[in-house]
């Protein structure tokens, strides 16, 4: 029972009907020495029966009580216990040394007493008659107190529990269902906040709590406002860096360009140096200005594209630099016309970066697949490269920014670990799914899922 709701719900239930079964025991436990509490009496009809006969032995004589007592059955016999005036059972039985106080305590100032008789429950009446005679009454319950109580509750017990268990279960709902409210919304808030959605705030939904979730709430809020502030900064630092550098980049190139005119001899390696290390700079800029903003890039998807046209369009542009290490692609395309939305093009860079991916860690020789197919309302695009795959522990982290695998961390293999992550976060505002996985005897496997988009739609 992993989750808080049930256990606050299952642990507040358990206790309510706990503390609903206690209450009816200590509320009623004193009264089942009563016999008038005819609804907990064992014998209601026997109580009744010797009331009824007390009022008229009153008219008639201790006679009339003896004759009923003669004619009872024998269990009656022995819960019923008379004596006279002079202190004899009527019927000549011995009296229980217990009921002896009883009747003692019996007379015209105390005409009603209860007491325990062998641990059950008795009542004595004191019953004057119109003649001097009076006779003093016991009536002893079959069983003990205990007995009694335990004999009402298995008689009452499946309306008692059907009632403590509807009762009970409903508050105790309500109480778990509203202390772990908040703690659904917090947790539902974190997950937005870990998918990039820095601006969503949860206490607008807590405004009518008070104490310590609410204040929670509003730490968290504040947490995440001040974690968007800095990954605003930190955002703008780098473009704004990034088109700095861009003006002595394009100084430097022009310098280049001007040296190489003047053609002076022995320094064409030293200005091939140069100018490579001023297109890695060239490229790695292009790749930082062209990352997707997280929650800065909502425009709307106005355009639309045939996935496996756009696909091959791509792999005939791409072909010069897969012969350049002589490899192949395999392209398995056929599930029909696949329309997405997107928006200029965006969705093109995208692929473009999967696909110069997958050439760049295939080996020379080597072959790229790359399969389409439609399922249910979505395409789902395959590239698969020929390379050496990648740790199972990296297979998430590879669509970090600038991240690159130990295998991949030279400059000769290109790349600077932009390429996934502006690939993952084009994907994900068109509403798709990208993820990696290392597929059988071939490389690593990039999957990526798009929602189509039918003629009726547009």
């Amino acid at each position: 029972m992993r989750s808080l709701f049930w256990k606050m719900f299952f642990g507040a239930w358990i206790t309510a009907m706990v503390m609903v079964v206690a209450a009816i025991y200590i509320t009623h436990f004193g009264e089942f020495g009563d016999p008038r509490h005819e609804e907990r009496w064992e014998g209601p009809a026997l109580f009744r029966e010797v009331v009824r006969n007390m009022r008229i032995s009153r008219r008639h004589g201790p006679e009339h009580f003896r004759n009923w007592l003669e004619r009872a059955p024998k269990k009656v016999q022995k819960q019923v216990f008379v004596l006279d005036q002079n202190g004899r059972e009527l019927l000549g039985r011995p009296v229980p040394k217990g009921m002896a106080p009883l009747f003692e305590s019996l007379n015209y100032r105390n005409r009603e007493t209860h007491t325990f008789v062998d641990k059950k429950p008795t009542v004595g009446f004191f019953l004057p008659l119109r003649s001097p005679d009076s006779l003093r009454v016991a009536i002893i319950a079959g069983h003990s107190k205990e007995g009694l109580l335990l004999r009402f509750l298995w008689r009452n017990f499946w309306p008692m529990l059907l009632l403590s268990m509807i009762a009970s279960g409903a508050v105790c709902y309500w109480l778990a269902r509203y202390l772990s409210r908040p703690l659904d919304q917090l947790r539902a808030a974190t997950r937005r906040v870990a998918a990039g959605e820095l601006d969503y705030r949860v206490s607008p939904g807590l405004h009518i709590r008070s104490g310590e979730l609410a204040d929670l709430a509003e730490d968290f809020d504040s947490m995440t406002a001040q974690l968007q502030e800095s990954m605003d900064e930190q955002r703008r630092l780098i473009k704004d860096v990034s088109h700095e550098l861009r003006s002595p980049l394009a100084r430097l190139q022009v310098a280049l360009g001007i040296a190489r005119q003047k053609n002076v001899q022995g320094l064409d390696t030293e200005l091939d140096k140069i100018g490579k290390a001023a297109d890695y700079l060239e490229d790695i800029i292009a790749d930082v200005l062209s990352l997707p903003v997280a929650g800065g890039d909502q425009r709307p998807l106005d355009d639309v594209v045939e996935i496996e046209s756009l696909l091959q369009a791509l792999v005939e542009d791409l072909k010069g630099e897969a012969q350049g290490k002589a490899l192949r692609f395999d392209l398995r395309l056929g599930a029909g016309e696949l329309l997405v939305s997107t928006r200029g093009s965006s969705l093109t860079a995208a692929l473009e970066n999967i696909l110069r991916n997958a050439i760049k860690y295939s080996p020379p020789g080597g072959l790229v697949t790359v399969t389409t197919e439609r399922s249910g309302g979505n395409c789902c695009i395959r590239v698969i490269d020929s390379g050496s795959g990648v740790a199972d522990d990296e297979l998430k982290a590879i669509f970090r920014p600038f991240y690159r695998t130990d295998t991949a961390r030279t400059r000769e293999s290109g790349g600077f670990g932009l390429g996934l992550a502006i690939a993952q976060r084009t994907i994900l505002r068109h509403g798709g799914t990208i993820n990696a996985h290392n597929a059988p005897a071939a490389g690593l496997c990039v999957e990526i899922r798009l929602p189509l988009l039918e003629i009726g739609e547009q």
